[in-house]
This record gives structure tokens, sequence and C-alpha cells, in this order.
């Protein structure tokens, strides 16, 4: 399902995984990819820069806390994520989408159901919350162990965020693939792509995914 799209508008495609799927690089290359087509391209990511994505961004890195010094309630959190969507559809990616533009999203809806129905323990409601929340075009998977993601995050980065654990981050696996049907059921279109392969072969293999967005 695709709201909103009209002729001339451009394509919302979002990236999705594990942190250290590989999300982050391959929406630049993707980028760069669609560009060498023609196309124009606006590339942004979720938490946005936006003034909700910056708080965000801040409990996240556990830099930010709760009332008393204590971590922000989960709840809270996963209202924050939803606020900070609806306000970067309407600054950021329904403009870009407007004007015929294809926005490459790095991280959107699916995030929030998986992160915040393990936190929460209500998928439902976490659907609930994002419920107005435009739909993309087309959501693209990258699929690659937990163990394969971890090693690439350690790898790339010192900082850890508040989710960035082992355990943790097999729920989230287990997670992903319970979310991915949800959106699936309700009508989304979603491609999942081998993540484990060289950025070069994955690359090419959403490109193939996104050939057949018609």
């Amino acid at each position: 399902m695709s709201r909103g799209r009209g002729k001339g508008a451009g394509r919302f495609l979002v990236l999705e995984g594990l942190d250290g799927s590989g999300t982050t690089t391959q929406a630049e290359r993707l980028a760069q990819a669609l560009r060498a087509r023609g196309r124009e391209v606006r590339v942004t990511a979720e938490p946005s820069r936006g003034p909700v994505g910056q708080q965000a961004r801040l409990v996240l890195s556990g830099r930010l806390r709760g009332g008393g010094g204590e971590e922000l309630d989960p709840s809270a959190l996963a209202l924050l994520f939803a606020a900070d969507r609806l306000d970067h559809l309407q600054a950021e990616i329904l403009p870009a989408l407007a004007r015929g533009a294809d926005v490459v999203c790095d991280r959107y809806t699916l995030s929030s159901l998986a992160y915040q129905s393990i936190t929460t323990g209500d998928m439902a409601w976490v659907a609930a919350l994002n419920a107005r929340a435009r739909p993309p075009d087309l959501t693209l998977f990258l699929e690659v162990s937990p163990r394969t993601a971890l090693a690439r995050r350690y790898a790339a980065s010192a900082e850890r965020e508040i989710f960035e654990v082992p355990a943790f981050q097999r729920k989230v696996a287990r997670a992903y693939r319970l979310a991915l049907a949800r959106v699936e059921a309700s009508g989304e279109r979603v491609a999942v792509v081998d993540g484990e392969g060289t950025p070069e072969a994955v690359t090419a293999a959403l490109l193939e995914s996104i050939d057949g967005l018609r």
C-alpha cells in the first residue's frame, strides 16, 4: 500500500536492518547509483536531525535520561520516535517527494515495530502510534545475522547505543521477522536482501528490487 504518491512524485525508499547491517552505507551507495541514473535523491535517516529527533538521539546515546536521572520509560521513547517520524515527514520527506525526488531513508516505522515492541511488549500499540505515518513505496530489509551485525558495528565505532548488546540484538532479529510479516500483511511492499555480501553486491541487489517498482 502506498498513500500519497501521485504522477511525477518521487519514490519513498526505506532501508532497514539490525544495527550494523549496513543501512547507512547502503543508503549512500544507493543514492549514488540512482543519481547516476538521472534521479534526484534525498538521503535522510531516523531519528531525524529535527528537534524531536535530536532528543531521541540523545536518549539512544545515553546522554539524555528521564525524570530523576532514570532511563527514559520505553513507552515514552516509543512516543518520541513516533513524534519525530511525523515531524520528519512534514519537514523533509513529503516536500522532497512532491518535487519529484526519490527519498532514501535509513530506518523508519519498521524499526519502531521491531525495537519498541520489545521494550514496550506491545507491537499493536506501537503500530497504532505510527498509523498516520505515510508508508514507504518499498522497504528494503538487509538481512544479516546478529553476530555479523554487531561485529561490523563494533569495528566501525567505539561508541555504543543503548540497544547495541548481543542478547538484545538477537531479540531484535526475531522482532523484525514479526514486524516484516505484519507490514506485508497490511499490503506494504517489502524486499528482503542478503546483506552479508560485498557492498557492491548488496547495492546491486537493492537496485534490482527497486527496478521491480511499478
